[in-house]
């Protein structure tokens, strides 16, 4: 009597799991340390079964398949005893081995060893969750151009295409012409999408700037250079940063990074100020810090820094924002050029005698703006009658520019945000700490001007009030000065500077009124979310009343408004998670309900289909807001695809807020209200729509799920009456989003299903564990199981079957069929091509995590079909297909026995499942 297939043995199934991983050249070093290291002992008859096995390994077979010698196979490796508690090897390490094993393989089954990215200049990687990007030179060689290319391809949409082909069809002579009118309307982008763009940038720097002497202020700097390409540099400058602005996956490259510094020397003020918006545009990140490589750029950051000096001398910021901030004397030392330096500073200067070395010079020019000559003709005579060497020429120029400047107050407010815009890269990009804290040693009261300048209304401009705001942003973000800037806010005079300017910033925008933009209220909740970000600063903050302050923002559902409002919801969980106390007056303030209630709006715009979203409904609770600020190129600026994507992040924050919220310490409140009829509904609508949604909102809203029933296992009720359980297990098993978010949340919520019996017998009813054979088994979630996800996602299987030992049976067949089916297919069994690859839907706009700055391209998936077709359709049979991503497939599926395995319970149950089969086949025969 024969058995079917699926009930073969499980010696059998990894025997030719083995097998198939000598094929395809998954080395023992490449399984996890204990499985190979059993696998290898068995192997050379060093392992006899025993019953304290594994259950895997007592029949496992001790040849490897007929079409393989033992003289093709790779030499055994040497194992020691702490071998079997490393979790997995480095990428290198495992391409080493690899390369390895493919020199003891036939010619015919050795491919090409895998592509090294080189790194970029500098020594680092600039690499991504998709990591397209390669540099086209050595590290090192500044002669070599330095494009970035793609090392596969990348298809760019349509319209940003046509825009490139545009702009790159132009001679570069002309290249300002097809920038003009360029704005973004492209919704959350790509920065792999703009590569040709920005590759055709670089030529036209390497062609018009680069060799331009009065920019690098070398010897002969005057000599004569072509006119400057003024409006074409602005126009750069100007697309470059709304495209970084606006796109993830943003790399600074070194050769960019020179053009730029380059930049600096220009005596326009407008270039250098748009060189600046644009490195602070590269290196601007929510999670993590920028790398300025330039030891060149970082001097130059800190001499624009500098200013004209400290707030002791009457040149502080405030006083040269002011229109009459400064007093004769303050006037006349502003407009004065001062600047000493030693001979022998630099040491490749070697004209220098002896006598000379060592001197000091001393350089004061009184009323400089009185000079008749350019900047750059004064800087050429007193590197003549100075011998002001190369390396001290740029901050001779700097100190010339702003005294030159400072005479006229709009000159002396554009140098002030040069130099706000110069202290904020220098924070956020430069690891050079000395110099940070040199310039903080040196103006002490810095960081109090900066707070002082924002209670300065009327008299000084948003404009540098916003850089004001920035640079304390910049500066929270280390967290060595965070503490430094929370003193200051909370303590002295500046104790209700936060507080009055949130208070009128939300006013104005509730009101409609058109004295404080978005932007500025964008930026001070900016700053609150970084202070917000430790348990001093949300205690501080809490007492100054930013909670109720904030929670008005949750009822302004102006379209336009969306990434303000999910700002504030950001601070608002800031609160939640740092200072639990938060959660009780949240909840007391009706914030909860509000929260909940802004979550429904957001989900009910969700129109599937429609190339067009609704505008927003007033909510029920609170009333409509009604703006008089025109908006007269709004459908232009706030395009439906970035709506999309800000409607996105804002349901990501809401999401988050609940499940902090509905957890309240000390509470034995039960889920009633909102949490109780209006959230449930919303999740639904979440769970099946979730291609819509995307795997972020998906595993948020699958954590909100878990976390109601962990919090009050009986409102399972409430919620199964709502339909959510059936919606969660409908949407994992007609086929998971390819998302490491939505992948890793399955074992939990699973969990906290079964811990009600109506639960579990939901999961057992539909099998649900069987999704996890498609996620192991299929090519299209190799990217999403990549990193730490599928070591995530092993560990979570594993505290499952841990506590529902009911579901140890379905978890044996689950391993079972995964390893049936990648042993069919890497052997040559028969099977079709990916479901998935025929019938997927069309990809989604890409989804970027607010906090991490990776992006994943969300992907539709199609319905799963019977299981019987599963197995068959869940590889592509291609030989060529199998070779490149098989090996990974096989890793991770080692990993995730690796881990099951070690629950004795579960290796138990494994063991008897294995004796059971192994008899019953025995018998068949």
């Amino acid at each position: 009597m024969n058995h079917p297939n699926r009930l073969a043995p499980l010696g059998t199934t990894v025997g030719a799991f083995y097998s198939m991983c000598i094929i395809h050249r998954v080395t023992l070093t490449d399984l996890p340390p204990s499985y190979a290291t059993r696998a290898h002992q068995q192997r050379h008859g060093s392992l006899h079964p025993s019953p304290n096995s594994s259950p895997f390994f007592p029949f496992f077979p001790l040849s490897p398949p007929p079409s393989l010698s033992h003289a093709h196979l790779p030499p055994p490796p040497l194992f020691s005893p702490s071998l079997r508690f490393r979790s997995r090897r480095t990428a290198r390490a495992r391409i080493a081995s690899h390369r390895i094993a493919s020199q003891h393989l036939p010619k015919t089954l050795t491919a090409s060893p895998p592509t090294l990215r080189p790194f970029p200049p500098g020594g680092e990687t600039a690499d991504d969750a998709s990591g397209p990007l390669v540099a086209a030179a050595p590290p090192g060689d500044a002669n070599c151009g330095m494009k970035l290319k793609r090392r596969r391809a990348v298809e760019v949409p349509p319209n940003i295409k046509s825009f490139i082909d545009c702009v790159t069809a132009t001679p570069l002579e002309n290249v300002e012409s097809p920038l003009k009118d360029f704005v973004w309307e492209f919704g959350k982008g790509d920065f792999h999408h703009w590569l040709d763009l920005f590759n055709h940038f670089d030529s036209f720097f390497e062609s018009y700037i680069k060799p331009r002497k009065d920019l690098q202020l070398e010897d002969d700097f005057l000599e004569v250079d072509p006119p400057f390409p003024r409006e074409a540099v602005v126009q750069i400058l100007r697309v470059s940063r709304l495209i970084l602005e606006n796109c993830t996956n943003r790399h600074f490259y070194s050769l960019f990074e020179q053009h730029l510094s380059s930049l600096l020397a220009s005596t326009d003020a407008d270039i250098v100020e748009g060189s600046l918006e644009t490195l602070r545009a590269f290196v601007n990140k929510s999670v993590g810090k920028s790398s300025i490589r330039s030891a060149s750029l970082t001097s130059k950051l800190f001499a624009f820094s500098q200013g004209w000096g400290g707030k002791e001398g009457g040149l502080g910021l405030i006083a040269c924002s002011l229109p009459s901030g400064c007093d004769p004397i303050a006037t006349e030392i502003g407009s004065t050029l001062h600047f000493e330096f030693y001979r022998g500073a630099d040491k490749s200067d070697k004209s220098q005698s002896i006598d000379n070395c060592h001197r000091l010079e001393i350089i004061h020019l009184p009323s400089i703006i009185s000079c008749k000559e350019n900047d750059l003709e004064i800087l050429e005579k007193l590197v003549k009658d100075y011998s002001v060497p190369p390396s001290l020429r740029f901050s001779l120029l700097t100190r010339l520019r702003f005294a030159r400047a400072f005479d006229s107050l709009a000159y002396r407010r554009q140098y002030t945000c040069i130099r706000l815009s110069a202290f904020i890269v220098l924070v956020q990009a430069s690891h050079d700490s000395e110099s940070l804290a040199l310039f903080l040693n040196n103006e002490p009261e810095f960081i109090d001007e900066l707070l002082s300048l924002l209670s300065y209304e009327d008299e000084i401009p948003e404009k540098i009030r916003r850089l004001g705001i920035l640079s304390l942003v910049a500066l929270c973000q280390d967290r060595s000065h965070q503490p430094t800037v929370l003193s200051s806010v909370t303590s002295g005079g500046h104790r209700g500077i936060l507080p009055s300017l949130m208070q009128k910033a939300v006013d104005s925008i509730i009101n409609g009124s058109t004295k404080w933009s978005t932007e500025f209220a964008e930026e001070l909740l900016s700053l609150v979310s970084m202070l917000v970000s430790s348990t001093p600063g949300s205690l501080a903050l809490q007492e100054a009343g930013f909670i109720p302050t904030i929670l008005p923002l949750l009822k302004d559902t102006e379209t336009h408004h969306l990434h303000l409002v999910s700002t504030a919801v950001h601070v608002i969980e800031g609160f939640l998670d740092y200072h639990n106390p938060s959660s009780a007056l949240f909840r007391d303030l009706g914030g909860l309900d509000d929260t909940i209630a802004r979550l429904k709006i957001e989900v009910s715009q969700v129109d599937i289909g429609s190339k067009k979203s609704e505008e927003p409904q007033s909510m029920s609770k609170g009333k409509e807001v009604e703006s008089s600020l025109p908006l007269p190129d709004m459908q232009t600026v706030h395009s439906e695809a970035l709506i999309s994507y800000n409607r996105r992040n804002l349901m990501k924050a809401l999401l988050r807020t609940i499940s902090l919220a509905t957890y309240v310490p000390g509470s034995s409140a039960r889920v009633d209200g909102s949490e109780e009829n209006v959230l449930p509904p919303c999740l639904c609508t979440i769970f099946s729509r979730a291609k819509e949604f995307g795997g972020g909102v998906f595993s948020l809203a699958a954590t909100v799920m878990s976390d109601l029933i962990h919090k009050d296992p009986t409102c399972f009720t409430v919620l199964d009456a709502a339909g959510l359980p059936q919606a969660f297990i409908d949407a994992i098993m007609g086929g998971i989003l390819y998302n490491s978010d939505a992948i890793t949340c399955i074992p939990q919520c699973l969990d906290a299903l079964c811990l009600n019996s109506s639960g579990l017998q939901l999961v057992k009813d539909h099998n649900a564990l069987r999704c996890f054979v498609k996620i192991f088994t299929s090519r299209s979630y190799l990217k999403a199981l990549g990193g730490d996800t599928a070591g995530a996602l092993s560990l979570g299987l594993d505290e499952l079957l841990r506590h529902q030992s009911s579901l140890r049976s379905s978890g044996v067949d689950m391993l079972i069929e995964i390893l049936n089916t990648i042993s069919k297919v890497g052997c040559g069994g028969e099977s079709s091509s990916c479901t998935e690859s025929g019938n997927s839907s069309t990809p989604l706009p890409m989804e970027t995590d607010v906090q991490g700055g990776t992006s994943r391209s969300e992907v539709g998936t199609s319905e799963v079909g019977s299981s019987e077709k599963m197995v068959d359709a869940s590889l592509d049979a291609t030989s060529s297909s199998i070779e490149s991503y098989l090996p990974e497939c096989i890793c991770n599926v080692g990993r995730l026995i690796e881990t099951i395995l070690q629950n004795s319970d579960t290796c138990c149950s494994v063991r008897k499942r294995a004796l059971k089969l192994f008899f019953s086949c025995s018998n068949c025969h």
